[in-house]
């Protein structure tokens, strides 16, 4: 099989797959597996979120912190 045969090859399954994606996501149960992935995403997001502002929290502390120590040592 040549290098040509192998590219529309793939450019057919990509398509039959694509077309299958499409109709599992017009079903009902599709809608839901995008509402399920949709909400998982955001709970993530938050949880990244969440993790962020705690973390620059406990960095401006410990900076307040050497900054002190640094003007107890001067």
């Amino acid at each position: 099989m040549g290098d040509k045969s192998k590219i529309i090859g793939a450019l057919i399954l990509g398509a039959i797959a694509g077309a299958a994606i499409v109709k599992l996501l017009e079903t009902e149960k599709g809608k839901e597996l995008v509402e399920s992935a949709k909400e998982k995403a955001k709970s993530t997001t938050d949880d990244i979120k969440s993790k962020i502002n705690q973390l620059e929290n406990e960095l401006a502390e410990l900076l307040q912190m050497e900054k002190e120590n640094q003007s107890n040592k001067a």
